[in-house]
């Protein structure tokens, strides 16, 4: 009698213990488990067909969507959504459709952030259809945070310190005057620029306040440096270009290091200053 029993329960207790080990098994695990797959080449994250990445603004999301069906594919639509609501702005009225074929297919995804996707609820939404019409979707979240770059303009840049670097008697001195502390640039999105001169000008060493209007900036392709566009009050169409080395682009710090003649005042032709700028609130 023992021994039938034991019989009898040994099933069971197998049957309780695969049932266990299904239960450990992952979303992706039981994603996977089907025929028909929309894979993205980004994070995996719990869920079916969830992924998520992670960027600049500026940056360049480069992504391949990999898709197995049980039948010959017609086409991927790509829906992208700010907030949960549709962005009528990407593809055809916020829906991107790409034509395929076969029963595997693979599609090369290329998107640029903007500034209006930063801290937002950024959704691409990848759907397979069959010629059958069988669907499947898979779905990627994408965190967009702001570039230093395009934190430029959202920002008064004041100045804070104005270092000669190579100073032969003193290396890395102080050569900021106190008239200057209360200056700031103000770098707007569409390339022109102002300088602020604040309360203390006009007098002293900052007699000549304004007589130079900055008037255009911009980053080279490399980004490695950082220039400016100025003009004599008395001869308005002669551009002048300052330009600086970026040593420290952040969005709390702006470091930009100028290389100046300074022989005709019996200096080096080669005298060195590093500028440096922290952001404040900007009120425009």
């Amino acid at each position: 009698m023992k021994t039938r029993i034991y019989y009898l329960i040994f099933p069971v207790v197998l049957g309780l213990l695969a049932a266990c080990n299904e239960d450990e098994q992952g979303p992706a695990d039981y994603y996977d488990q089907g025929n028909f797959l929309v894979g993205l080449d980004a994070e995996k994250i719990p869920g079916s067909g969830q992924y998520r990445s992670r960027m600049e603004s500026g940056d360049t999301l480069y992504l391949t969507v990999s898709v197995e069906a049980p039948e010959d594919l017609e086409k991927l639509e790509i829906t992208k959504t700010v907030n949960l609501q549709k962005d009528t702005s990407f593809g055809q009225e916020g829906m991107l459709q790409v034509a395929a074929s076969g029963r595997e297919f693979g599609y090369d995804f290329v998107y640029v952030p903007t500034v209006e996707d930063v801290d937002k609820l950024v959704g691409f939404s990848f759907k397979a259809i069959t010629l059958g019409g069988q669907e499947k979707t898979s779905d990627l979240t994408a965190g967009i945070t702001l570039s230093p770059r395009d934190n430029l303009p959202r920002r008064r840049w004041e100045w804070k310190s104005v270092l000669h670097v190579n100073n032969e008697d003193d290396p890395n001195s102080e050569a900021i005057e106190d008239c200057e502390k209360d200056n700031a640039y103000l770098f707007n999105s569409d390339g022109t620029m102002s300088l602020e001169y604040g309360s203390d000008t006009g007098a002293g060493a900052c007699a000549l306040d304004g007589l130079n209007v900055f008037s255009g900036w911009h980053i080279t392709e490399d980004e490695q440096q950082f220039v400016m566009e100025k003009y004599n009050v008395f001869t308005p169409g002669i551009i002048v270009a300052d330009t600086f080395e970026i040593k420290t682009l952040a969005v709390d710090r702006l470091e930009l290091q100028l290389t100046v003649d300074l022989s005709e005042l019996g200096l080096r032709e080669e005298e060195i200053f590093l500028y440096v700028f922290e952001a404040a609130q900007r009120n425009d």
